[in-house]
């Protein structure tokens, strides 16, 4: 199967329901320069850690290749094919203190994978296992989970929906995983190991491990995984043997008084994902940064919009003004001696003044912006349009 075909329903559904909110986000940010500044910012310094860490793998992890590891290297290989990437990423084995881990990142253009050594040493002689950790990792890059990383980052933050999100992409990769391994067996085997760790989990009775999947539905372990950027282990094993064999493990659901409280109560947890402090800290730095400069704007357009209409008003008045000066010899001193009633009502109707004036030659409008008071005319001898406040 290709990756595409691999990824599950549940993860399609959060996907596009992250992609609107960060869409949404997004576009409230970068409607302002400051929003944008923040922005570039933001991701220069993330852009700089980034760099940093792909420097650090590469000088203190080994580099896989023919040469180097080639049973290992060839597994990146046939999982990369398999899964669909049209280029090999670069894969390294590194020591991390006997922990139990592996990650796949991209910088620049460049799929990267990093496997443990410890959790290498985990698997067994065969390799199954390995298979199913290397392919696992591979399938983040092939369904796209790195690349989209960033413009979700506001989703990724919401409570309940960013964590059930990654959970998602997690099943999806287990899939992954499991059809590079080609064995369930296998595949359950490779996320035992990071339960029970490499000498233990060759002894983990599989059918027992799932079956605590019935332990794990109460009111902690509830908020505690609607928290969590991972699945509970046994039920990534349980929901691989329900994808092959449909109904053969009965998951219970979660507590439901856990939803409602989950956000607040999960600040505590390993590995969680967003809280509320958290998300308001979000929130309110994206408010403070694009609400009050979106205000600006509206400001500045709902005036660009008065100035054409004033315009127009005051434009009509000194065609009045002057075919008054060619009949009279001289320039109106009032509304009524304009004959421009029509155009004070007008003005009148939008919450404005119109004004006559025979001792400089203007006509004007005054009217109301925000809290002040300012006023636009135009100099009926030479055409020049004034403005100015009339606080």
């Amino acid at each position: 199967m290709t990756a595409q075909e691999l990824r599950t329903g549940k993860e399609k559904t959060l996907f596009r329901i992250c992609f609107i909110f960060s869409l949404l986000c997004w576009l409230a940010l970068t409607v302002t320069i400051l929003g944008l500044l923040y922005g570039a910012f933001i991701g220069l310094f993330i852009f700089i850690a980034h760099a940093l860490m792909i420097a650090y793998i590469r000088g203190h992890g080994v580099k896989l290749s023919a040469d180097q590891l080639p049973d290992i290297h060839a597994k990146v290989m046939e999982a990369a094919n398999k899964l669909g990437l049209t280029k090999i990423p670069e894969a390294y084995v590194m020591q991390a203190g006997g922990a139990l881990n592996a990650f796949a990142t991209k910088f620049i253009g460049r799929n990267f994978v990093v496997i443990y050594a410890d959790l290498l040493e985990a698997c067994s002689a065969e390799g199954r296992e390995a298979e199913m950790i290397i392919g696992h990792e591979i399938g983040h890059l092939a369904l796209g989970h790195l690349k989209w990383l960033t413009f979700l980052a506001p989703a990724r933050l919401l409570p309940w929906i960013g964590p059930a999100y990654s959970r998602a992409c997690e099943y999806s990769c287990d899939r992954c995983g499991a059809d590079v391994a080609n064995d369930i067996n296998s595949a359950a085997r490779g996320i035992a190991i990071l339960a029970a760790g490499g000498k233990l989990a060759p002894r983990v009775n599989l059918n027992a491990f799932v079956a605590q999947t019935q332990e794990i539905s109460g009111f902690w372990s509830s908020i505690y995984e609607l928290n969590a950027s991972h699945p509970f282990l046994p039920k990534r094993v349980a929901a691989l043997i329900n994808w092959k064999k449909p109904g053969t493990v009965t998951i219970p659901g979660r507590n439901p008084l856990a939803y409602p409280l989950a956000p607040f109560l999960g600040f505590g947890g390993v590995g969680v994902g967003a809280t509320p402090l958290v998300m308001v800290a979000i929130i309110g730095i994206m408010a403070a940064i694009a609400v009050p400069q979106f205000n600006v704007y509206r400001e500045r357009a709902k005036h660009a919009r008065n100035v054409q209409s004033i315009d127009q008003l005051l434009k009509s008045g000194q065609t009045l003004a002057v075919e008054f000066k060619i009949v009279k010899e001289g320039w109106p001193c009032s509304v009524e001696e304009l004959n421009a009633g029509a155009i004070a009502a007008e003005a009148e109707r939008r919450g404005w003044k119109f004004e006559v004036d025979c001792e400089t030659n203007y006509v004007a409008i005054y009217y109301d912006e925000g809290k002040h008071k300012r006023w636009r005319a135009i100099m009926l001898d030479s055409g020049e349009t004034q403005e100015g406040s009339a606080d």
